[in-house]
C-alpha cells in the first residue's frame, strides 16, 4: 500500500484541494490530503499526505513555516492580496525602507493576530470566506501566533519583499492590515511563496509536471517521504515484536513502555517496529500517563 508524504511545489492559480486531487489521480491513490492550505495565488511547499500518511496530516500542520512575500504600496483589498477587490487606493503612497524594516523587526515575538475575513476559519460552523463573499460582517477572534524572524529582502518605491518564519496559525494576508496601519499606507500581498513547512523545504519539492513524468516511469512513489521521516521531530520508540499486535489493537502496556516513558521529557512519541514501520503516535495526558492518540 502506498503511504508517505509528497512535498509538492504548488503552482499559482489553483487551490490546495486541486493539488490533492491531481496527486491522487497521478498516483492512483484515493486517500490523499494536504497539511496546511495555500491560497490559490500562492506557490511553494504543500505537503500532501498519501495513503496511511493522511492520519498524520494534523501533526504536520503544527510545524513552523517560512515564507517569502511581496507587498505593494498604495492599494488595500478585501482579501488582503492581489486577487481581491480594492477597498482603499492611494496611488503613489509609500513608506521609507527604514520604517518598513523597523515595523518588521517589531513583529518578532508572540502576539494576538486577527485572521483575515477571507480565510478558512469557521464562524458558527461556516467558513469565514463564505460569509465575507456575501458581504457579511465576519467577527473573528484573535489567535496567539509567533513570529520568529521577519526581515526585509528587497525594497523599492512601490513594493518590497520580506522573509518570514512563523508559527502555525499565522496569516500573511493579515499583514497588509497590520503593517499598513503602522506605516500609514495601504498595502496588499502581491506575491506569496511558502519555502518551508517543518522539515520540508522548497529544495525537495516537486512540481505536478515532474510527478506526472515520474509516474510514467513507474517510480513516482519513490518521491514519497516515509511517515517515520516525516515525523522526524517526534522521539521514536521501538516496540518489541511481542507487543506490536497489542499496540495495533489500541492497547498500551508492558515493561518496555515503563522504561521508555520514564526517560522521555516530551509529550509525544512515535511508536515503530524494529523495521521502522510506524504503529502509532502516543501522547502524555494531563496526569502524566501515556496513551495512544493516533493509530497509524
Amino acid at each position: 500500500m502506498t503511504a508517505g508524504v509528497l512535498v509538492v511545489d504548488k503552482p499559482p492559480g489553483i487551490t490546495s484541494f486541486d493539488v490533492v486531487q491531481a496527486v491522487g489521480r497521478i498516483l492512483k491513490e484515493r486517500k490523499c490530503g494536504h497539511a496546511g492550505t495555500l491560497d490559490p495565488m500562492a506557490t511553494g511547499v504543500l505537503p500532501v499526505c498519501v495513503g496511511a500518511a493522511t492520519k498524520i496530516a494534523g501533526y504536520l500542520t503544527e510545524e513552523e513555516k517560512e515564507y517569502e512575500a511581496g507587498f505593494a504600496f498604495g492599494v488595500a483589498t478585501d482579501t488582503g492580496d492581489a486577487t481581491g477587490k480594492p477597498v482603499e487606493e492611494r496611488p503613489g503612497a509609500t513608506a521609507t525602507e527604514d520604517a518598513v524594516a523597523e515595523a518588521l523587526a517589531d513583529m518578532v515575538g508572540t502576539f494576538e493576530q486577527v485572521p483575515p475575513a477571507f480565510s478558512a476559519v469557521k464562524v458558527g460552523g461556516v467558513r469565514s470566506y463564505k460569509l465575507a463573499r456575501k458581504g457579511m460582517e465576519v467577527p473573528l477572534a484573535a489567535r496567539r501566533v509567533t513570529v520568529r524572524e521577519a526581515r526585509l529582502l528587497s525594497f523599492g518605491p512601490d513594493r518590497f519583499r520580506v522573509f518570514l518564519s512563523v508559527s502555525k496559525g499565522f496569516y500573511v494576508r493579515s499583514l497588509p492590515r497590520d503593517l499598513g496601519e503602522r506605516l500609514g499606507v495601504p498595502l496588499t500581498v502581491s506575491e506569496l511563496r511558502r519555502t518551508r513547512v517543518g522539515p520540508f523545504r522548497a529544495s525537495v519539492a516537486v512540481t505536478l509536471e515532474t510527478l506526472r513524468e515520474r509516474a510514467q516511469g513507474l517510480d513516482a512513489r519513490s518521491l514519497l517521504i516515509p511517515i517515520v521521516d516525516a515525523l522526524g521531530r517526534f522521539p521514536r520508540w521501538e516496540v518489541p515484536a511481542e507487543a506490536t499486535s497489542q499496540v495495533r489493537n489500541g492497547r498500551l502496556s508492558g515493561r518496555w513502555l515503563v522504561d521508555r516513558a520514564a526517560t522521555e521529557r516530551g509529550d509525544f512519541a512515535l511508536l515503530v517496529t524494529s523495521q521502522r514501520e510506524p504503529l502509532a503516535i502516543v501522547g502524555r495526558d494531563p496526569t502524566g500517563l501515556w496513551k495512544i492518540v493516533r493509530g497509524i
